[in-house]
């Protein structure tokens, strides 16, 4: 999975990290089910996305919470 211009200028606001790729519409102070979480990206000091995609093996597709 390749990162997108958004997930990109994500990491240049948040270094020293992970940027997630997240299924569905979750607000900034709601939780996210580990389920919904595709994997993420990591991010060094720099803000600069460093190595591969890491999938998340808990992923569910089309996972939705009722």
């Amino acid at each position: 999975m390749e990162p997108t211009a958004e997930v990109i200028a994500e990491a240049k606001r948040d270094s020293n990290g992970h940027v997630y790729a997240i299924e569905g519409n979750y607000g900034p102070s709601e939780n996210v089910p580990p389920q919904a979480i595709k994997g993420a990206w990591k991010v060094d000091g720099n803000g600069n996305i460093v190595g591969n995609f890491i999938p998340n093996p808990n992923y569910v597709p089309d996972y939705r919470v009722i």
